[in-house]
């Protein structure tokens, strides 16, 4: 008996030590771990789970190690580790460029618009300056009213579960919160106030420039309490809802599929694809 609670301590240990992630979109969401990712989603009363070999570069050189610590160097680490991310995933692909055309359009019809003059004129001009501002209003109501807000709650619950009982459950999901400190809308406010800064700057640099101060603003400031708290502010009231039992157990079971991948209890984790009959 002693040995078998040593052994389940020892699994439990080595669950302890993975760190997961995940991105949620419209419909599913995607897991990562150190050495796999998941695709899962919801279509005709069933969970489809895809698990495959991680994209995601890390480096494991002591020399890039050292590299990606660096100021300003680790910046671009972590922005070139997001943009693999995001073409790693074509729907969120889709979606970035979709909102980066919607985003030029508004611009341009509000400096069409603020050539008229007057007070719509004057209000045409100063969303033109501030794009961010309508923008940001329209990811917070995708973010609130769809799916994709669920599932981002589900993504952040099922890691947590996973977190802190080294296993993951519909229950324990579902208590779990869903506020987590590695989300990336952590780094949003400094998103926005960049942003906000930008048309004050007249230096055209600063098109490039901004997204190593945000990177590093957030390197040296993310972690105090201030950070932490405005962050975990967005997440709940703007970016995250709380997941359905549908969402919930895309996300169960996605993380549970990807576990097995990581711990090597799959047969092929490589190519990997699972249909299972949904409870909801």
């Amino acid at each position: 008996m002693a040995e078998e609670v040593a052994q389940g301590n020892s699994q439990a240990e080595k669950r302890e030590r993975l760190v997961f992630g995940g991105m949620a979109r419209w419909g599913g969401l995607d897991l990562f771990g150190p050495n796999y990712m998941s695709e899962a989603w919801r279509k005709d009363g069933e969970i489809h789970v895809r698990v495959e070999p991680s994209n995601l570069w890390r480096p494991t050189d002591p020399v890039a190690l050292r590299l990606s610590q660096v100021p300003i160097i680790r910046s671009v680490f972590f922005w070139g580790r997001l943009l693999v991310q995001v073409v790693g995933s074509i729907w969120t692909l889709v979606f970035f460029a979709a909102t980066m055309a919607v985003l030029w359009l508004f611009v341009y019809l509000m400096d069409l618009g603020s050539a008229d003059g007057g007070f719509l004129g004057g209000l045409f001009g100063f969303f033109a300056d501030f794009p961010i501002l309508p923008l940001l209003i329209l990811f917070f109501a995708a973010m609130k009213f769809t799916s994709i807000g669920r599932y981002h709650g589900a993504e952040h619950k099922v890691v947590a579960a996973y977190e802190k009982h080294g296993e993951v459950t519909l229950d324990n999901a579902k208590r779990a919160s869903r506020i987590h400190p590695r989300c990336g809308t952590n780094i949003l406010s400094y998103i926005i106030l960049a942003a906000l800064i930008d048309p004050l700057i007249s230096w055209w640099w600063y098109a490039i420039v901004q997204f190593i101060l945000i990177s590093e603003a957030w390197f040296v400031f993310g972690q105090t309490r201030a950070s932490i708290a405005v962050g975990n502010f967005l997440q709940l009231y703007f970016t995250t809802t709380e997941p359905r039992r549908a969402e919930l157990e895309v996300a169960v079971e996605s993380m549970n599929q990807l576990l097995e991948a990581e711990e090597g209890e799959a047969p092929s984790p490589g190519d990997k694809r699972v249909r299972v009959p949904a409870r909801f």
